[in-house]
């Protein structure tokens, strides 16, 4: 008679889920990587559109404004409140009264960890956007910690 062999050996069993841990090993941080670059990535974007808030009201008014107010008024999808790290944190500055060298720092940290900053110059040498980053809120929450493009 011949012997029926009923279900896998142990070994096989083993080999399957060593081939299994090698592939997680590399997909889990291969994930994680991916998480992490779509969270700065909403981060980002959702400063940008902060940003196009203030350069409208800019644009208006001849300078910018840190009416939380207003801005979630025009642009009720973006939280200007700064009550979290998420939402986003309004600093004005008009260096010339009437906005004729005003300023406008926004930022937020993102899900994964970091803070973002993008800072608009109406005028001047200066003038135009300037972005930044770190690992710490006092690494972008100054104007003058935004003065290059690293993003």
């Amino acid at each position: 008679m011949r012997r029926r062999e009923q279900g896998f050996s142990l070994v096989e069993l083993m080999v399957v889920m060593l081939i299994v841990a090698v592939l997680l090993a590399i997909a889990i941080p291969t994930f994680m990587g991916w998480r992490s670059n779509a969270q700065d990535s909403e981060t980002r974007q959702t400063l940008v559109n902060a940003a196009k808030v203030e350069s409208g009201i800019n644009a208006d008014n001849a300078g910018f404004t840190d009416d939380t107010a207003v801005l979630a008024l025009i642009e009720p999808s973006v939280d200007f409140t700064g009550a979290t790290d998420e939402s986003i944190h309004v600093v004005v500055a008009d260096a010339v009264s009437g906005g004729d060298n005003g300023q406008v720092l926004v930022y937020s940290r993102s899900d994964s960890g970091t803070w973002f900053g993008l800072r608009l110059v109406s005028a001047g040498a200066s003038a135009g956007r300037h972005t930044c980053e770190g690992s710490a809120e006092a690494d972008v929450d100054q104007m003058a910690d935004c003065s290059g493009v690293s993003w």
